[in-house]
Parts: structure tokens; C-alpha cells; sequence
């Protein structure tokens, strides 16, 4: 697989955004290399997957750039990115409404960044 995609204009500087497919639902989701997790996505659409019902017997704590501690539920399921499709941990927090792609979604891919292009390109 290689798929490509162009940074979003959304945030500003623009920033490296990857299309993740769950349960049949595209979520753009900004890879943050900050975060060692795998798919963070809003509340709301984690309980309305049914990953409540799924979630995994580890704790994990998003800790916050001023050093505040979030739970975070966590669930692994079946996510699609391109024509891979991948097991990943998706996580979700009532406190948290952000989409993003960890450093634990990227271990499964070679990443490149093109800074000038402002492009992401994601590989097997």
C-alpha cells in the first residue's frame, strides 16, 4: 500500500492529516507523534461503535501538555487505512474530543513527512 495525503489547512501551521476507516465511518485524524497511542477519536462516536462494550483490561492515562492526566477508555479493533487493514487500540475520553494517529498506529507503517510538499505518504 501507498497512500498519500495532503496536510490540512484546518490548523494552522497546517498538519499532517491520515483518512482512518472504523467500522465503516472515515475519520480524518492528525498523526501527532506526541501521543504513543493508537486512534483517539471523539467520545460520543467511541460509545456509538459499541467500544464500550470492548475495551481492554489495560489502563491508560492521556497526560496533557501542562502535565494533567485524562483517563481514556481503550478498545483494540479492526481500523482501514488505504487497502491495509490493521488491528489498532482506539481510544476515547468524555474530556478529549480530538481524532488522532499515534505513535502506536505508525509503527505499523513507513511514514514519510514532506514538510515543503506538505504531504504524508504512509506505506507497508
Amino acid at each position: 500500500m501507498g497512500q498519500s495525503w495532503k496536510y490540512s489547512n484546518r490548523f494552522s501551521p497546517s498538519a499532517p492529516v491520515v483518512a482512518v476507516q472504523l467500522a465503516g465511518l472515515t475519520l480524518d485524524c492528525v498523526l501527532d507523534t506526541g501521543f504513543s497511542g493508537g486512534v483517539m477519536i471523539p467520545f460520543p462516536i467511541f460509545g456509538s461503535l459499541g467500544l464500550l462494550s470492548r475495551l481492554v483490561p489495560d489502563e491508560y492515562m492521556a497526560v496533557m501538555p501542562d502535565s494533567r492526566r485524562v483517563p481514556i477508555y481503550t478498545a483494540r479493533d479492526e481500523v482501514t487505512v488505504g487497502s491495509s487493514r490493521i488491528s489498532a487500540l482506539i481510544h476515547a475520553s468524555p474530556r478529549l474530543e480530538r481524532r488522532l494517529a499515534g505513535r502506536a498506529f505508525l509503527e505499523r507503517f513507513v511514514a514519510t513527512l514532506d514538510g515543503p510538499g506538505r504531504v504524508l505518504s504512509l506505506s507497508d
